[in-house]
């Protein structure tokens, strides 16, 4: 009787990294991989962010609060289990949150009054496989919590570009807009959806469970006949109080001070619901025009995590 091997492939959309050999893809490459995260730390180290490593999974509830129940992520991609324990757990699907977590957790604010942090590692979202999406991947970002001052906003912003710039990326573009206060951003809500509830039989399906449930994702609709509805809709920028208005502005000319190039974009409001004030992406010409990474300021997520005190944050 001949035995057969048993052959298991690796899970669907995920895929190996093996050491390198001349004709190695690059995504499946050890080395190449080794050299980007090396330009990442010495990216981070030249503007003075240090390495924090948080579990692969964290409590439900940590990212059903802090990433917003209404969000894709959490409404259909998140890996949630319960253990032997009956303990209520989550594949990290991004790296924010755990960040922050930690940050309450450690009450790193009692060692310096502004924490500069990065971290590298895998991410797990049960997404539709396609081209550049994958059910298990990595990512890089930085945090920086303990101050409001919009000249951090920008340092992240450069930071970011320096480091695609050094690995060699070009055609790089920024787009930045601001989302406002929780506040500002509600009397925003509010004009949007009375604008859109006439045009929703003409939306997709996805647009429509998003007034429903997070109506500010509308404006990050990728479907065509959302987008040709969407240049009629309210501008953000028309709803923003003072203080975020003075933000914003001070931010572009701290981009400007910098020579960092950007254009304004009202459509801009990223996935995550924490986001407050600063939103932005970092886009190249190379590959399409397709954001390559992005961030923001979340001012009120680390008080909502737990830290009565409060602190702001901002990252990518």
């Amino acid at each position: 009787i001949e035995c057969v091997p048993m052959r298991i492939a690796p899970p669907k959309y995920t895929f190996d990294i093996l050491p390198h050999t001349a004709n190695r893809e690059a995504l499946h490459d050890s080395a190449r991989w080794q050299w980007v995260e090396a330009t990442f730390r010495e990216s981070c180290r030249r503007y003075g962010f240090s390495e924090i490593r948080t579990p692969i999974f964290e409590a439900t509830a940590l990212y059903h609060r802090a990433v917003g129940d209404g969000t894709d992520i959490v409404a259909k991609e998140t890996y949630d289990f319960v253990t032997r324990g009956n303990d209520e757990l989550t594949l990290r699907p991004e790296g924010t949150a755990g960040v922050i977590r930690s940050f309450v957790t450690h009450r790193l604010d009692l060692e310096r009054s502004v924490n500069k942090l990065y971290y590298l590692g895998p991410n797990f979202r049960y997404e539709r496989g396609q081209t550049g999406r994958y059910r298990q991947h990595h990512q890089a970002g930085v945090e920086a919590i303990g101050s409001d001052d919009p000249a951090l906003d920008a340092e992240i912003i450069a930071l970011a570009v320096d480091f695609y710039s050094a690995v060699g990326l070009t055609g790089l573009s920024v787009k930045v807009n601001s989302v406002g206060t929780v506040e500002s951003r509600a009397a925003y809500v509010q004009a949007l959806k009375a604008w859109a509830e006439p045009l929703l039989p003409q939306m997709s399906a996805d647009n429509n469970r998003r007034f429903q449930t997070n109506s500010l994702r509308m404006l990050d609709s990728k479907e065509p006949q959302d987008i040709a509805l969407l240049d009629a809709a309210p501008k953000l920028s028309d709803y923003l109080d003072t203080e975020s208005r003075e933000h914003f502005e001070k931010l572009l000319g701290y981009l400007d001070s910098l020579g960092v190039a950007y254009e304004r974009d009202d459509r801009l409001v990223r996935g995550f619901d924490y986001y407050t004030k600063t939103t932005f992406e970092v886009h190249s010409a190379v590959l399409g025009d397709k954001a390559l990474g992005g961030g923001g300021r979340y001012n009120k997520l680390v008080e909502d995590l737990g830290d009565a005190i409060g602190h702001a944050a901002v990252g990518a």
